[in-house]
């Protein structure tokens, strides 16, 4: 067996003795790694939760506290000074390697090595949301549903669906806003009947425009269903916007994809545009959900104006029903998305995000 050993090449020996090496110092870099994780955790919690405490003294609520990254969006309501939310947050001077105040409302800090940027938003005039209900037309009892809630929500109602006409004729008796919901070409899926496709002629695209426009009642305006891959396409845009410029029609980019190119067509044609801000419901769960619609909130009143768009799914009617009626004290109002876009004075959206 010795002798057998002794056979072995030099480079075999050589090898093990490697692997075993890396084997002991990949497991230690492991084990450095975790706990230098676990540390950079401990510290930004410690530090999250000082900014907390000091919001928790000043009676900020929690749903007026927005957590983005490392920045901290605050909405300040009237009752609280800004002198009085400087001097208790200098209570973290001394724990903070940097601080400083921007723009007279912005605190810049770093504790425990982590910068934190916090944001305090100082109450202003009113702000205004618009939000869109996107895929109407599939259902009478979601539309009733939608159309009870006190608010002036816009419907966006597909073309060519059981119920399009049906639920064009019910939500506009009850006073409420609608546009066609323009199925567009995405990326693979479906668009359905009355779809644009970017292999399409000139002339047919006006034509299935013209017929999708028919369809609807009493629109002010249309936004995309699907699109990602239209609203890359700049000669088609072009061909729409002429088209609904004629009719006096304003478009809501529903920015499916980031690479849209409607708003810089919506320069040059001069028609009436915004795009939106939020999705609402892309997961439709309350948590989800009443968290993105206080995203909007936030947005609204950094800007003054803001765009959701949602779907008529069992939660999110919950949800609307449920928060809507909050926003007036909050000093928001949900309005039309046609007033919207007049507000804009330039009829453009601000490319926030």
């Amino acid at each position: 067996m010795i002798q057998h050993l002794k056979t072995r090449p030099l480079y075999v020996y050589i090898i093990v003795a490697s692997l075993f090496l890396a084997l002991v110092l990949s497991s230690l870099l492991y084990v450095s790694h975790h706990r230098s994780l676990k540390q950079a955790a401990i510290k930004r919690y410690t530090s999250e939760t000082l900014i907390k405490g000091c919001l928790f003294e000043l009676g900020i609520k929690r749903q007026d506290v927005h957590i983005d990254g490392n920045r901290i969006s605050v909405y300040v309501p009237r009752k609280i000074s800004i002198d009085k939310i400087f001097e208790v947050f200098n209570a973290l001077r001394p724990l903070s390697s940097s601080y400083s105040i921007r723009d007279n409302h912005i605190i810049s800090l770093v504790i425990q090595d982590i910068p934190w940027d916090i944001d305090l938003l100082l109450p202003k005039e009113k702000s205004f949301v618009a939000i869109i209900v996107d895929d109407m037309g599939l259902s009478m009892k979601a539309a009733k549903k939608l159309g009870s809630i006190n608010a002036a929500l816009t419907f966006s109602i597909l073309p060519f669906r059981p119920y399009s006409r049906e639920v064009a004729w019910y939500l506009h008796s009850r006073g409420k806003e609608l546009i066609l919901h323009l199925p567009m070409e995405g990326n693979g899926k479906n668009p359905g009947k009355g779809a644009i496709y970017t292999y399409m002629r000139p002339e047919d695209i006006r034509s299935i425009l013209t017929n999708d426009l028919s369809q609807i009642p009493f629109i002010s305006g249309v936004n995309n269903h699907m699109g990602s891959k239209v609203t890359q396409d700049k000669v088609i845009m072009s061909i729409v916007y002429e088209e609904l410029n004629k009719k006096g029609l304003f478009f809501v980019d529903s920015l499916t994809t980031r690479d849209s190119v409607c708003k810089a067509v919506a320069l040059k044609t001069g028609i009436p545009f915004a795009s939106r801000d939020v999705f609402l419901d892309n997961k439709p769960t309350y948590k989800y959900i009443s968290t993105q619609l206080r995203k909007l909130i936030f947005i609204g009143r950094y800007y003054r104006s803001a765009i959701g768009i949602c779907h008529p799914h069992p939660m999110t009617i919950y949800v609307l029903k449920k928060e809507i009626p909050k926003l007036e004290r909050q000093d928001v109002e949900v309005v039309p998305v046609s007033k919207f876009i007049k507000m804009r004075g330039d009829h453009l959206s601000l490319s926030r995000r």
